[in-house]
């Protein structure tokens, strides 16, 4: 941590303890402390403040991840504001925490972040600084918000044509390219599985075995796992990895998506390989997005056009989409939060313990690419 500050880092946003976030502060750094659709931290680290006398400036409040449906229901900024006063932290301490220590934290304080002099005239007014109950918003000193309404019009913005083809697989995928094969003549072999932890960032590493069908790894139901690939889909070599993840209560089906932290590449999960197919397949032709299959038919698709990562229609209709993803993720098995923000970050290789990416299993503690199967 020592090394990550004196680099030059000014902050981090993966606190998810007291000690985590006091120690980033005490280095001079901004301790992050977010709160998401799928990642609940606030409740943790805001402790760092409130159960130690310390200058709090360096303690800022964030979103990380957040689905249309949270905004909607619960609200962004605001809603994380709540959380943090009713975790214990003075309400006026909290607007600090997203207002001028911010500011101060992306060094933009001269414009932004306080009421004075000189700044930007971008003001919340609040009826209940408790609740965080906004009766009006100000933008460069108009009202742009008032009683839940627009009071401006937003300007259109066209993306480029390229923006919207972004998902460039090498072939179509076939049931074959998901096959993990055991070694021969073997009855069973140990795997390496990703275990994730509902509503929190990190994996563990498992070592299952598995009993060897027709020359493949075949977990049991009770063991809850399911295949896993990752693969690139920006128009380069096409490689991809192959292994194992557990803790989605996945029974049958598969889901994919394009939004795979940090590469976003196209990421499937899946109890079998002809399911996989089709979603990965079907998730290439609608140029990017969020997808559930069953027995060969699309159960509820989320198109994100722009990149294969945004959508440029209404909040609304994002939801709505959304909500029908949730539910096809419960018709599969699978009742956890926001599933679609926790599998997004099986291919991300800087987060402990074992994540997958296109060029295969990683131990991200002893930074070293292991087989699927154990050797």
């Amino acid at each position: 941590m020592q090394a990550y500050a004196a680099a030059g880092i000014a902050s981090c946003h993966e606190s998810t303890t007291k000690e985590d976030a006091l120690a980033r502060m005490r280095l001079g750094m901004y301790a992050k402390m977010r709160e998401g659709s799928a990642w609940h931290d606030v409740k943790e680290t805001v402790r760092s403040i409130t159960e130690n006398n310390i200058d709090n400036r360096y303690a800022v409040l964030v979103t990380d991840d957040v689905h249309p449906h949270t905004l909607k229901e619960l609200g962004h900024i605001d809603h994380v504001l709540r959380r943090a006063i009713k975790q214990g932290v003075n309400p006026i301490t909290a607007i600090q925490m997203v207002t001028i220590y911010t500011a101060q934290c992306f060094q933009v304080d001269r414009h932004l972040g306080s009421i004075s002099p000189g700044r930007c005239a971008d003001i919340v007014f609040i009826s209940d600084l408790v609740e965080v109950a906004v009766d009006k918003v100000m933008i460069d000193g108009k009202i742009a918000v008032e009683q839940g309404k627009m009071g401006i019009e937003l300007p259109t913005f066209t993306y480029p044509e390229e923006a919207r083809h972004s998902v460039h697989l090498k072939e179509k995928l076939k049931p074959e390219h998901f096959v993990i094969k055991a070694p021969e003549k073997a009855t069973s072999v140990k795997a390496h599985v990703i275990e994730i932890i509902e509503a929190h960032v990190g994996t563990h590493h498992r070592v299952i075995e598995m009993e060897v069908v027709d020359g493949q790894p075949l977990s049991k139901e009770s063991d809850d796992v399911a295949k896993v690939m990752v693969m690139e889909r920006h128009g380069g070599p096409g490689t991809f990895g192959l292994g194992y993840v557990k803790g989605f209560g996945l029974k049958s089906g598969a889901v994919a998506s394009t939004v795979a932290h940090d590469s976003h590449n196209l990421l499937i999960v899946g109890m079998n390989d002809e399911d996989m197919a089709l979603a990965g397949n079907a998730l290439a032709e609608a140029g990017g997005g969020m997808i559930a299959v069953k027995d060969g038919k699309i159960l509820a698709l989320l198109p994100l056009p722009i990149a294969g990562l945004m959508s440029d229609r209404p909040l609304e209709e994002v939801s709505a989409n959304v909500a029908q993803l949730d539910q096809a993720w419960k018709e599969l098995g699978c009742n956890l939060v926001s599933p679609f923000m926790t599998m997004a970050l099986i291919s991300l290789p800087v987060l402990p313990e074992l994540r997958l990416t296109n060029k295969g299993l990683v131990d991200c503690l002893n930074f070293k690419m292991l087989n699927s199967v154990v050797e």
